[in-house]
């Protein structure tokens, strides 16, 4: 009868030692949300200083901010009718 236990901490112990040979040659790093590139790992913000990527990201910004009050709209245009007939306005 095969021991799942035993199994399973043997391949726990290859996992984490493949997972410490790897995180001790790759330095800690981000990488850009726009490009993809590699970044410090301290950086503030998740993008790289190239002018195109702070443009899109504040353009993606904007969209983002738009898309949330359409949504919350969009809720409220919903769920205030049900709402109201729940409360006994209307029919």
């Amino acid at each position: 009868m095969v021991d799942a236990k035993s199994i399973k901490d043997s391949v726990s112990k290859k996992i984490n030692s493949a997972k410490s040979r790897i995180s001790s040659q790759v330095p800690a790093h981000k990488h850009c949300k726009i490009c993809g590139i590699t970044i410090k790992a301290t950086s503030e913000d998740r993008i790289c200083k190239s002018q195109e990527c702070v443009d899109d990201f504040e353009k993606r910004g904007k969209n983002d901010k738009i898309m949330r009050i359409m949504f919350g709209v969009f809720f409220l245009a919903i769920v205030a009718p049900i709402a109201l007939r729940l409360l006994g306005f209307g029919n």
